[in-house]
């Protein structure tokens, strides 16, 4: 049967000579993994509207679940080219993606998800402060996959310093178009304890070790 999703492209590659492979987070379906014929051929038309960090509006042939759906046709609902057009941004939302990916289970709808994935491309194309936007973003990511890292704080009675505990409170109730407001935040601290409670759940995402190298 054919579909008409709308859905946020998180990563893709290549599969065989030409076709790709897209994994998109689906307003409709949740996570899903779409193959999409001929779209490494020059001038494909589904080329774009497929690449990570695009909001897309995909019509999509499915037979049955257990099959990998098959995009037919697509048009760009947004190309995000603010992030796209500076690099470290573009590292932060991947970074985001990476993140999405990991901890959204295929073909399980969460619109509170799609919509904070959406939301974190918008803040990090205007914000003064990507990094800290990213953690935000993480902070609440984890809260609506069941991984509160404020719950765990608190019922674990983690040792961390009360500015940390403060700050980490403040972006996980952050809206985004606030994040630059927040003043005496420790934003490398507050990312490195973020990020190391990540990484008890999901293996050290690819985005950060290159974050790291380009910083080293």
């Amino acid at each position: 049967m054919y579909y008409t999703i709308n859905g946020l492209v998180l990563n893709s590659k290549i599969q065989g000579e030409y076709d790709k492979l897209a994994t998109i987070y689906s307003y409709q379906w949740g996570k899903i993994q779409a193959v999409v014929p001929s779209a490494k051929k020059i001038a494909a038309r589904l080329s774009f509207a497929t690449e990570p960090l695009t909001e897309s509006e995909f019509h999509v042939f499915n037979s049955h679940q257990s099959i990998r759906p098959k995009i037919t046709g697509a048009s760009i609902v947004n190309n995000n080219t603010k992030i796209k057009k500076d690099f470290m941004r573009n590292l932060y939302a991947l970074y985001a993606c990476e993140v999405s990916d990991k901890f959204a289970p295929f073909y399980l709808e969460n619109v509170q998800k799609y919509n904070l994935i959406v939301r974190i491309w918008e803040i990090l194309g205007i914000c003064k402060n990507p990094k800290r936007a990213l953690v935000a973003f993480i902070l609440r990511f984890l809260k609506l996959s069941g991984y509160s890292f404020t719950d765990y704080i608190k019922n674990n009675k983690t040792f961390i310093d009360t500015n940390i505990i403060m700050a980490i409170k403040k972006l996980s109730s952050c809206s985004g178009s606030d994040v630059d407001a927040f003043t005496e935040i420790e934003d490398d601290k507050v990312w490195n304890y973020v990020e190391s409670y990540l990484t008890n759940y999901i293996r050290y995402p690819v985005t950060s070790i290159f974050l790291e190298k380009l910083n080293a």
